[in-house]
């Protein structure tokens, strides 16, 4: 057994079951070590990823809501979450290549991918890089191919926000705009302010430098890219010119709903997702 198949073996580290959802850990070969959820079992595997300051969390009703006879992957990116946190800077090839040997980690050699957000930047670079892993692609309020660039000035206010929790919480909330104010929307904005505060700004520096539209423009996978109109962050006519960029890809917009479908509508998501990848119930 090779060193790195050693590591992958040996470094699960598992916890509770909590509503039928599977947490664990795992080291990948580059050391990194990412905590993961995981819900359902079966041939085909969907793959779910978050955005900045967020966190493998944000997906839990999303997962809930897809058959149990699906494989439901959501690992929390470095520095979100219970990952790692290594120390700055990154790129999102970097986090791309993190998801990659995640996926190899956990034996998945082709998947349905959904990006949210910057986890949108991070699934094109992904089926860009490793376009056999891709069976379908699924784009959420995405960072768009050309990259999010975030004004100089700006960073201050984003430092200003890390360090102060009610403001980055006020902040989140305004990227969640119809989702019910109940106990999970509170339990993902503690949880992101607590565990995922310290990636925003890498997080924003990594979307500064990517730019991928001439990348997209040879990706022979099937793409959905859901917008919901009430987002203040994304633009449509960013969405638009991804969908322009991607060959083949669609673009739906939800009126009614933000930035966040995955906590804002997670049951109206599941059902798309299953329509899209063509997934028998």
């Amino acid at each position: 057994m090779r060193g790195s198949d050693a590591a992958l073996s040996q470094s699960h580290q598992h916890f509770p079951l909590t509503g039928g959802t599977h947490m664990a850990t795992v080291t990948l070969p580059s050391g990194l070590r990412l905590f993961y959820r995981e819900r359902g079992h079966g041939g085909q595997t969907v793959l779910l990823i978050h955005g900045n300051t967020a966190s493998s969390l944000w997906w839990e009703r999303v997962m809930a809501h897809l058959p149990g006879h699906v494989r439901t992957l959501a690992p929390d990116l470095r520095g979100c979450g219970d990952s790692d946190k290594p120390a700055p800077p990154w790129s999102i090839a970097d986090l791309a290549e993190d998801v990659y040997q995640f996926t190899q980690a956990m034996g998945v050699q082709r998947c349905f991918v959904v990006g949210h957000s910057l986890g949108g930047g991070v699934a094109m670079q992904l089926a860009v890089a490793h376009p056999d892993l891709v069976e379908r692609l699924v784009l959420i309020n995405s960072a768009p191919a050309e990259g999010l660039v975030t004004p100089p000035e700006r960073y201050a206010q984003l430092e200003a926000a890390v360090k102060a929790p009610e403001l980055l919480k006020a902040a989140l909330a305004l990227m969640m705009p119809t989702a019910p104010r109940d106990e999970f929307y509170q339990a993902v904005l503690e949880e992101s302010v607590q565990k995922s505060a310290g990636a925003l700004i890498p997080n924003g520096r990594a979307l500064d430098g990517m730019n991928l539209v001439e990348q997209v423009g040879g990706l022979r996978v099937p793409t959905l890219i859901l917008y919901g109109r009430q987002d203040g962050l994304v633009t449509l006519d960013m969405m638009e010119r991804t969908r322009n960029q991607i060959p083949g890809a669609q673009l739906e917009v939800w009126p009614e709903v933000g930035h966040s479908a995955p906590v804002e509508a997670p049951e109206r998501l599941a059902k798309r997702l299953i329509e899209f990848f063509g997934i028998q119930l």
